[in-house]
């Protein structure tokens, strides 16, 4: 699976493999979550439109419109293209004034639409703190006197939701044994509510710390069954909440994911997280493949660099390299 990029976003150029564990690291603001909810988008539209009668190319172009108006509010590019490569069928679309302004399929597979499956994109454990009204609003989109109101949830948002309170049917192989880290486990009550059961001690989750929440989000999809081979999981930065001891752990718990058979994207800018990564998925032998993402004049460039990370480690050690070189200057010998 491959996606390349073109005047996307802050993208000028991106040429992406998504194959095991796919790492782009970088500062902020240069386009790293620009290419998970790009991916989201083409697979969550892809998937749609597949399953649509009848089927046709204009089913691809408006689903792949509504997906990218939620992901990036109409400011997408102005002019640029996306080439998306799915078990060699090619998807290919023309944006013009941040929409899809042309799409196109190879004809051989026309009659053959692959079947892509869920994405899951995930930002934040910050839907834990909204989950309570969220429940109530699809309890409202549910009700018939109400099915005509559009409520405008991003669909990466609901897809998430609805991880959280449904079980699906899929064969588990594996467990990823968050209990141990977080000294416990999320459970669900019996009106829907979620807590945080610490050695007995049901804890609100506002009252929970956000790594915990993190890590609880995991254990949740874990235990509904949605990560599972075949599954692509997308995660934006996920050491944001989480101390470098956990990143270590939240690395461990990406590899061993990926290792059965989940296709995993990390953006990251933690050079704890990047290493651990490195380190775990060479000693799983897993396939892996690492991108720097980097900002020239006003655009990102993202390149690949899986045969030598050394790029990544300099771009990211450079803020303790300038703090050094300051502190040094105020020393007095």
């Amino acid at each position: 699976m491959t996606l390349e990029l073109k005047n996307i976003g802050m993208i000028k150029e991106a040429n992406v493999k998504i194959d095991g564990l796919t790492v782009i690291a970088g500062e902020n603001d240069t386009g790293k979550s620009t290419v998970g909810k790009v991916l989201y988008g083409l697979i969550k539209s892809i998937s749609w439109a597949s399953n649509t009668k009848p089927k046709n190319d204009n089913n691809y172009k408006v689903k792949f419109n509504k997906e990218i108006k939620y992901l990036f509010d109409n400011q997408f590019s102005k002019d640029g293209n996306i080439n998306f490569n799915y078990e060699d069928t090619n998807f290919k679309y023309k944006i013009k004034y941040n929409i899809c302004d042309s799409f196109s399929l190879d004809k051989e597979f026309i009659n053959n639409y692959p079947n892509v499956g869920r994405p899951l994109l995930i930002e934040t454990p910050f839907i834990w703190s909204i989950y309570p009204m969220l429940k109530t609003v699809f309890s409202f989109s549910a009700d018939r006197y109400l099915e005509d109101i559009d409520f405008e949830i991003p669909s990466a948002l609901e897809d998430l939701y609805y991880a959280l309170i449904r079980k699906i049917r899929k064969e588990k192989s594996f467990s990823l044994n968050i209990k141990s880290i977080i000294d416990g486990e999320f459970q669900k009550d019996n009106f829907g509510n979620f807590k945080y059961n610490k050695q007995g001690q049901k804890i609100e989750l506002k009252n929970t710390a956000m790594g915990i929440k993190y890590l609880g989000l995991i254990q949740i999809l874990e235990n509904h069954n949605y990560l599972y081979d075949g599954q692509i999981l997308i995660l934006d930065e996920p050491e944001v909440h989480l101390h470098p001891k956990w990143q270590l752990e939240m690395a461990k718990i990406i590899v061993k994911l990926v290792k059965n058979g989940v296709k995993i994207v990390v953006n990251s800018h933690s050079p704890y997280m990047i290493e651990a990564l490195e380190l775990y998925s060479s000693k799983q032998k897993i396939n892996n493949n690492f991108y720097l993402a980097e900002k020239k004049d006003e655009y990102a460039i993202i390149s690949d660099v899986t045969d030598n990370l050394e790029p990544i480690y300099s771009k990211l050690a450079k803020p303790i390299q300038d703090l050094e070189e300051e502190s040094l200057e105020n020393f007095k010998w």
